[in-house]
């Protein structure tokens, strides 16, 4: 909703904490040149940050849109944000004028500036801000502050959830950096990474977030260095990895078309990035999309129901479940449930059994005490020669030929 105001107001809006921290902006947002000469230093961040800060109070104590003028002298206006009557921040938007910039605001401009480059840059980025009437900041600010209204009482979950997200990403950049450095000049190949990555889709497929968000810093780290930092080659690599890890969200109960046509979406706004971070950035959205739509979405009826059945085969892989405990549980017939589960997944809930528990056998092989015989009976197979043709057919290899090559 915010990314539709901004594309229609064509206005950079960004929704901070009340510590002044973004935890959500517009895409629009960054594209202000002005802007971002204006924060590349920490600094100039430092004293965005005390001036969101301070507009979120005021914002917070007139609980109606507060106009002013930022550090860097533009006209900007800030909406509160609640969740359950708890105050949470407020939206930022604006990054305009009200009049053409005279020699006085070049002044102001250039104390950002340090060297005669700078200056020349800035003046430049000047050109490129936006001027606009009184009535029209007014107005969208009543807009904005009608949307805000809505979200605050019907959908402040969203808010949280994104707060979370961008967090989520924030640190894991910063762990990726600090990882890089350490992981330079240890000897590693594609062979590691390809494990590493079979477990992250092992953990996609039985959704468990924690363990995929931890998976991704090193699969990510990995994938840079192992492309010598090329641009080219990270982003076929990030092709390939998109791939493979939109065929397991499917199985994980992800909507089919949803995924995709996010597949689409993502090679087609990948031939506009050159940029190596911009690259991680854009995978970073459209896999916070995708994981949205399984462990974040709980509204829509359909995605709770998987939710539920995926829930209860995790918890009960390792005794025999029937189709009948299952409805059991979910309370739906037989029928409905089965063409509900291959519409969202394209398989049967007996292959999401099967698959869920050869995952959870190849966690269990880590632990080199534990035979083959007794991990396939703790994963719920009786049978050791249907636990292997079954392991063999979703895996490619035997039980034993995996865990010798790949653990």
């Amino acid at each position: 909703m915010l990314d539709n105001f901004a594309k229609a107001t064509e206005l950079g809006i960004i929704a901070v904490n009340t510590y002044g921290e973004v935890f959500l902006a517009s895409k629009d947002y960054y594209e202000c040149t002005y802007c971002r000469q204006v924060q590349n230093t920490e600094a100039g961040k430092a004293h965005c940050r005390r001036t969101y800060k301070k507009a979120c109070r005021q914002a917070f104590m007139w609980k109606e849109p507060y106009f002013f003028v930022c550090h860097a002298g533009l006209v900007m206006w800030a909406v509160p944000i609640y969740a359950d009557g708890t105050e949470v921040g407020a939206v930022m938007c604006g990054q305009v004028l009200l009049w053409e910039p005279d020699h006085i605001f070049h002044q102001d401009a250039e104390k950002f500036c340090g060297s005669v480059e700078e200056r020349a840059e800035m003046k430049r980025n000047i050109k490129k801000l936006r001027v606009i009437s009184a009535d029209q900041c007014q107005s969208s600010a009543n807009l904005l502050q009608v949307m805000m209204q809505y979200l605050s009482k019907t959908q402040n979950a969203i808010f949280m959830d994104q707060k979370n997200l961008l967090s989520w990403r924030d640190a894991m950049t910063t762990r990726i950096e600090e990882r890089k450095k350490t992981l330079e000049n240890e000897k590693f190949d594609w062979s590691v990474y390809l494990k590493r990555e079979k477990r992250y889709l092992q953990y996609v497929r039985m959704a468990d977030k924690d363990k995929i968000q931890n998976m991704l810093e090193m699969l990510f780290t990995d994938m840079e260095i192992l492309c010598s930092y090329d641009k080219t080659l990270v982003k076929s690599a990030l092709h390939d990895f998109m791939a493979v890890t939109a065929r397991a969200i499917v199985e994980a109960g992800a909507d089919s078309e949803v995924v995709m046509n996010g597949v689409k979406h993502y090679r087609q706004d990948m031939k506009h990035v050159e940029n190596i971070e911009e690259m991680m950035e854009l995978t970073y959205r459209m896999l916070n999309r995708w994981f949205d739509s399984i462990y974040l979405l709980g509204t829509d009826d359909h995605i709770s129901v998987m939710k539920t059945v995926r829930e209860y085969i995790e918890e009960n892989y390792n005794r025999k479940i029937t189709l009948d405990d299952i409805c059991g549980h979910v309370f739906l017939s037989r029928s409905y449930l089965c063409t509900l589960f291959r519409q969202k997944t394209g398989g049967t809930i007996n292959d999401y059994i099967l698959r869920v528990r050869i995952e959870k056998s190849i966690e269990l092989m880590r632990n080199r005490e534990l035979s083959i015989k007794e991990i396939m009976r703790q994963c719920g197979f009786e049978s050791q020669s249907y636990y292997t043709k079954t392991f063999r057919r979703l895996i490619g290899v035997n039980p034993g030929q995996y865990r010798n090559k790949f653990l």
